[in-house]
């Protein structure tokens, strides 16, 4: 557990080192449109699996895939992910007036692609209980080029973000390809079974689509920032973003990865699904808000005692919207838990619908909380977004569980 924390402690001080690098000498501009590559690879990465990747992770995490349908799903993860990357710049283009060569737009294309595959299969190693090579994947993916780029920078040998954004591909795939011949090795000792993909894929579905309209409501905030506000504004909004982004991401690390299998072995053993007390309180959320609360101090230290007392020029984000964000993360971070369990469970419909309950009623709170507070207002919209999702599935599960032990009475 040390060894993986160090890990990606490791990545997320490399990638916020990278968040300082571009704005010091590339410019809060370019900052703004790194932004917007990050927050698209994000949503690519959940939209692109097309419905099989809850299913097939759960299915790696209980010893029930077989190689065959794992290369199926990559072999379909690559073919619709490099046709949506196309789709995607092209009507991001047809919108937004960004001047940028052939070069910049190829570039984009291949980080939504192999963002996409690099995070599904660093996925399947971490579902196979391979903690500490997920690990290492996660770190080369996240962390390893995000320190080149920023040696590149420093030396002058990087003058533009589209060499950041190459950099970033490199590092994709070559996670893509170590992550696979450990999938492949993984596979060797399975029988093949008779598991077919479609299978995998109505069992998945539900969860792929709420996944996605929750990396939507998550991310929107970025989209409705750039129709009202500069890409400078942005910027400075992605700025804090990143710094608060260190809880989840740490306990998505440390927490999640090993929760989560472990609730999907738990729910094969007994078929009973999760209730609300053991989806909301358990020993992995616990363990988050720990995770998250020892982040937080680390981060107020360093923007506030660190920074001041080496006397460093770095800029500092705004600590309203630092503050406002670190709790979104937070809350984040248990929805991680959360979200696994729902996944684990098969629980399908609370999923579903608490994601798209999300998605409509936080879109248009963050639209008018932007036009009137700025990113201050960006900032408390992630919170409620957050807020709206773990209530409804608390709501939902509650109802579900009383409605299954009055039938199981009558």
């Amino acid at each position: 557990m040390i060894f993986r924390l160090l890990l990606r402690g490791g990545a997320l001080g490399a990638k916020f080192l990278l968040v300082l690098a571009i704005t010091r000498y590339l410019g809060y501009d370019a900052l703004g449109f790194y932004g917007v590559v990050m927050a698209a690879s994000f949503i690519a990465s959940k939209f692109y699996s097309v419905g099989f990747s809850s299913e097939i992770n759960r299915l790696i995490s209980v010893g029930g895939s077989s190689r065959k349908v794992v290369d199926k799903v990559l072999l379909l993860y690559v073919s619709v992910g490099l046709a949506l990357s196309l789709v995607t710049v092209l009507i991001y283009s047809l919108f937004q007036q960004v001047e940028a060569t052939a070069a910049v737009v190829l570039c984009v294309t291949l980080v939504l692609l192999t963002e996409h595959l690099s995070f599904e299969i660093n996925s399947f190693v971490f579902s196979a209980q391979k903690a500490t090579a997920g690990a290492v994947l996660f770190f080369i993916k996240t962390g390893l080029w995000a320190l080149l780029a920023v040696g590149g920078m420093m030396l002058g040998w990087i003058s533009g973000v589209a060499s950041v954004l190459w950099l970033w591909v490199i590092a994709n795939v070559l996670v893509i390809v170590a992550g696979y011949l450990i999938v492949v090795r993984v596979h060797k000792g399975r029988t093949t079974g008779t598991l077919a993909a479609g299978t995998v894929w109505k069992a998945g579905l539900p969860f792929y689509l709420g996944t996605g309209l929750i990396a939507l409501s998550q991310y929107a905030e970025r989209f409705l920032i750039i129709d009202l506000e500069p890409y400078a504004s942005l910027g400075k909004y992605v700025y804090a973003w990143s710094a608060a982004n260190t809880l989840q991401a740490l306990s998505y690390a440390v927490v999640a990865v090993v929760g989560i299998p472990v609730l999907a072995k738990r729910f094969q053993a007994d078929q009973q699904s999760f209730t609300v007390k053991q989806l909301f309180v358990n020993k992995w959320v616990m363990r988050s808000l720990v995770v998250s609360a020892a982040v937080a101090v680390a981060i107020y230290l360093f923007f506030n005692v660190v920074l001041d007392y080496v006397a460093t020029s770095v800029p500092r984000p705004d600590n309203a919207i630092l503050g406002v964000l670190i709790l979104s993360f937070a809350l984040r971070a248990i929805g991680d838990i959360v979200w696994g369990g729902l996944i684990a469970s098969k629980n399908s419909r609370v999923s579903l619908a608490s994601a798209a309950i999300c998605l409509l009623v936080s879109v248009p709170v963050s639209y008018v909380l932007i036009k009137h507070y700025s990113i201050y207002g960006a900032a408390w919209g992630n919170v409620f977004a957050i807020v709206v999702q773990l209530s409804v599935i608390a709501l939902l599960t509650r109802v579900t569980t009383a409605k299954k032990a009055a039938l199981s009475w009558a």
